[in-house]
């Protein structure tokens, strides 16, 4: 680390004093004049027809000076890749939640009160909540027109699984025929809200010359302006996106929610019109982690090896599949661990309910695919007498070795991972008393693929400006940048200003998510900062007497200078360079653009727990944590979205479920749905393995989604290895401990997986 100058080292964040200070601009905190307040009527019934909606007494409110239904909206569908969302319902409402109409008053309260006042008679209709019944034939179908969607894989008609995919390898019946041992299991996840702080916010004005401009929560601005534009009718060019600051995503701010109501608010009331959603809103119709049925079965030769493997997965879209970038999760492809098998066949099936829509959440589908399989193999070892480590260490993926699903993958670290977290834990050693235990799991998570655009300028004044369209969902990826173009140009980080650039200003970028950013809006602002330097280099040759054809070998730059490697007395200012140039200013832009990905990052967790068996309360104690992470730009934070993803981990393992009752959602609020705080928190070893070198600048890789995946499977093992039970059903409740103990009779762990002898 010490051969870089900018990179390698934990900074603080660029953006840490406007936030602690309050100067951070949220989108909640936009004021415009004459600016209206908006809210939407939602359908309280979980499927029913729409007879008639009646807003004359809304409208007839003082201080109310919009209400718009279905009938004032256009009829199309939105959807980021299947298009399935109506902007209203129009005849028929699918969930609990959805938006039938909306209003825009000149206060809150009086938008409130004219909500209330909009009768609206419904026919209670048939739902189905239930994800397997919604998959039996001839069950209610949540879209009689799935098959005229656009964006549909292939073709499907009578049916709510509206998307199977098949991934496989090798030839599953020959490997079960020649497995020693088969076993099977099914495991479940709830669904779970992303838990961020800042509500979905938007606020749209229409300029007198039809122009529209959007504020808006979301995390990827471009994106808010190509679905806007293509709403209305006008060029994306006419249509200007400002992000603010953004106030925690973890997958859930992808995809408009409000944006739409409040462009059509606005241009009946003639006034700019804001919209945010309350907290009930957020968990009665966002876009949570999708709910899971998970089977999965595995055939074991006698020597302990792997050898058949095949997954059942079923995810409860709930009524709209469109909040997804991709009409499947990529967890889906994760079914088979990160383990040598030979033969491998994963089926995923996305199906309709009526029930609240789902989304992204951190490592789409991966949390509920490492749950299962991290569960499954901890059961397998069990069963054949082995420890848990060991069966995985003889399984593991190496260099050279395909994945489970048959792609080749570059610096495969897994073992490294392994080894450092076994070490720095407390596995193998004796247990320091009762009821205590201890669980390992492994993960693997590509790095995201995707484009973004960057520009660097050096001003006259040899200060730094970077310019990128790329979104800080509160990452610290906007500090990443920052960190790298400094490396690049070998200036000081105080001499680099990078701000929040609405979408006419800034060059595109494709958003925040699917662990992209360092890799993609990392590498265009690396190589913008290159092609500066160049030009620098270039200029200062002049001064300094130096051959062009030899400039960029025989000058070096550093800390805003440039000087001849072999008389570094010999030197300029980059305010020099500039005016050498004849410039005021020296601009570098690249684009850098990746569809296709083999870049691949591993981790392995190993949770320590103090159980309650009386009561059945889980202390989870410690977390060593080991990450493949390449090269850590900023240590601290990827410590941090390490930590923070843990402490996600042991929510989604211990706490949280969005309850349902008839498809309604029961716990709609902060009270009422746990999330893990820093009460819960364990104490958590976070170890940065380098040296299998990533995609990204520097030979970093992706850190963002992968460190919440392992946490419930570790935790889930730890407390098997603590009481003897095996929970198959998230989240893992006191109450579940122990009727399962209950149940068993049992105070010592006893295998559960099925098996079969060959």
């Amino acid at each position: 680390m010490s051969d870089y100058y900018a990179v390698g080292k934990s900074v603080s964040r660029v953006d840490a004093t406007a936030k602690v200070t309050g100067e951070a601009v949220y989108t909640a905190d936009v004021m415009l004049p004459g600016m209206l307040y908006g809210m939407a009527k939602r359908s309280p019934y979980a499927h029913a027809r729409i007879v008639r909606i009646d807003s004359r007494k809304a409208e007839a409110l003082p201080g109310v000076r919009a209400v718009i239904t279905a009938e004032n909206v256009p009829g199309v569908l939105l959807g980021l890749k299947l298009q399935d969302v109506p902007i209203l319902a129009r005849n028929e409402a699918r969930f609990a939640g959805e938006k039938v109409a909306a209003v825009a008053a000149v206060d809150e309260e009086t938008a409130r009160e004219a909500i209330n006042l909009i009768e609206v008679e419904y026919e209670e209709l048939p739902a189905i909540t239930d994800v397997e019944e919604a998959m039996k034939d001839g069950a209610p179908l949540v879209h009689d027109n799935l098959h005229t969607y656009a964006g549909l894989p292939a073709p499907v008609k009578h049916t709510n699984i509206f998307f199977h995919e098949t991934f496989s390898k090798g030839d599953t019946a020959q490997g079960f025929a020649q497995a020693d041992l088969v076993f099977e299991q099914t495991f479940t996840t709830p669904i779970v809200h992303q838990g961020y702080m800042e509500p979905h916010a938007a606020l749209v004005d229409i300029a007198p010359d039809g122009g529209v401009t959007v504020w808006s929560s979301v995390k990827v601005p471009f994106r808010v302006r190509a679905i806007m534009a293509e709403i209305i009718g006008l060029p994306i060019t006419r249509v200007r996106v400002i992000p603010g600051f953004v106030g925690g995503d973890f997958g859930g701010k992808g995809m408009v929610l409000d944006e739409p109501l409040c462009y059509y608010l606005a241009r009946k009331s003639g006034r700019p019109v804001k919209m945010v959603m309350s907290r009930q809103e957020e968990f009665l119709a966002a876009s949570p982690r999708h709910a899971s049925i998970i089977r999965l079965k595995a055939g074991v030769s006698k020597s302990a090896e792997l050898v058949a493997w095949e997954a059942n997965a079923v995810f409860d879209s709930g009524a709209y599949a469109g909040y997804k970038p991709g009409v499947g999760l990529g967890g889906t492809k994760k079914l088979a661990g990160a383990y040598r098998v030979p033969h491998v066949r994963i089926d995923g099936y996305y199906v309709y309910t009526h029930t609240v829509p789902c989304g992204h959440c951190r490592a789409p589908g991966d949390p509920q695919a490492s749950f299962a399989v991290e569960s499954f193999i901890d059961m397998i070892a069990s069963r054949l007498k082995l420890d848990p480590f060991c069966f995985r260490w003889l399984n593991a993926l190496e260099e050279g070795d395909l994945s489970p699903t048959g792609e080749p993958w570059k610096a495969i670290n897994l073992k490294e991972t392994m080894t450092a977290a076994v070490n720095a834990s407390g596995w193998g050693k004796p247990k320091p008393r009762k009821h205590y235990g201890i669980g390992i799991a492994c993960a693997e998570r590509p790095t995201g693929t995707g484009e973004s655009s960057a520009v660097v300028i050096v001003s006259g004044d040899g200060s730094v400006n970077l310019i990128t369209g790329s979104s800080d969902p509160g990452t610290g990826s906007r500090t990443i940048l920052c960190q790298i173009v400094a490396e690049a140009l070998k200036v000081p980080m105080d001499r680099i200003t990078i701000n929040l650039v609405d979408t006419d200003s800034a060059p595109y970028d494709q958003g925040a998510g699917g662990g992209r950013t360092t890799f993609v809006a990392g590498l265009s602002a690396y190589r913008a900062a290159l092609e500066v330097r160049k030009q620098l280099v270039a200029s200062a040759a002049k001064l300094l007497k130096c051959p062009q054809e030899q400039a960029q070998d025989l000058i070096e730059a550093r800390d805003g200078f440039l000087f001849v490697k072999s008389d570094p007395n010999k030197k300029i200012s980059y305010s020099q360079a500039v005016r050498a140039a004849g410039k005021s200013q020296l601009i570098g832009e690249e684009t850098f653009s990746c569809k296709e990905m083999d870049d691949t990052c591993f981790a392995t967790h190993i949770a320590e727990v103090q159980v309650d068996a009386e009561r059945g309360v889980v202390e989870v104690l410690r977390i060593t944590a080991a990450h493949d992470i390449g090269f850590a730009i900023n240590p601290a934070a990827a410590e941090g979205q390490i930590e923070g993803g843990i402490v996600q981990g042991v929510g989604f393992a211990l706490l949280e479920e969005m309850q349902r009752a008839e498809g309604k959602v029961a716990n709609p609020t902060l009270t009422d749905y746990k999330l893990c705080t820093s009460l819960d928190a364990p104490e958590i070893v976070t170890l940065l393995v380098e040296g299998a070198p990533g995609a990204g600048p520097f030979h970093a890789k992706a850190i963002g989604e992968i460190p919440t995946c392992p946490i419930a499977p570790a935790v889930a093992n730890a407390i098997f290895d603590a009481v003897g039970v095996r929970i198959t059903e998230l989240p893992i409740t006191g109450e579940k401990i122990v009727k399962a103990l209950k149940e068993s009779g049992a105070s010592r762990p006893v295998p559960v997986a099925v098996g079969k002898e060959r």
